[in-house]
């Protein structure tokens, strides 16, 4: 069961030209405004989401370079008792 979220009030100014596009979208999507102009910010807060993992990767991807010939079986017990055999 999805539980709605508190709802804050927000007071914005928009061109006439947007608050006419805003007043047609919300009656063609019979929706109001307010669910539109919601629904709108969460499609492109998703897209910034998936760019900003699609980043992290291509860094990650970029730096594996420097990690080339490492075990990935390695562990830090291992390689603390490889120190102690070399001390």
């Amino acid at each position: 069961m999805k539980v709605k979220s508190r709802k804050v009030r927000k007071n914005i100014t928009l061109s006439k030209e947007t608050e006419e596009k805003l007043k047609e979208l919300a009656k063609r999507e019979n929706k109001s405004q307010s669910e539109l102009i919601e629904e709108l910010i969460n499609e492109v807060y998703k897209e910034v989401e998936k760019k900003k993992k699609l980043e992290a990767l291509n860094r990650i991807k970029e730096r594996r370079k420097y990690f080339k010939g490492i075990d990935p079986n390695l562990t830090i017990q291992k390689i603390k008792e490889q120190m102690g055999s070399e001390l």
